[in-house]
């Protein structure tokens, strides 16, 4: 029997790829409706959803059809939608 490899942490870019695409699932949209509503190539979405290479441009466009913009913050910036897990009761 083959022992399975330790799966490595996810990148903030998997993390990304993972909720852009579950936000377009959850908002019913196709790859294709998508690429037209942000004037990108459908392709690039695909990309974008499997962490593979996208400009900066093009993740923006994307972000923005989907309604939400892309922004920068410092690393381990605790933020609004955090506290609840950060002092939750152990139970």
């Amino acid at each position: 029997m083959r022992k399975k490899a330790a799966q490595p942490p996810i990148s903030n870019v998997e993390r990304l790829a993972a909720s852009l695409r579950a936000t377009r699932r959850e908002r019913k949209l196709t790859q294709q409706t998508l690429a037209e509503r942000s004037g990108i190539a459908r392709r690039t979405i695909t990309n974008a959803e499997h962490a593979g290479n996208v400009g900066i441009r093009e993740l923006c466009r994307l972000a923005n059809a989907l309604g939400y913009e892309v922004v920068l913050r410092p690393m381990d910036t605790v933020i609004l939608e955090d506290l609840n897990d950060i002092f939750r009761d152990d139970e």
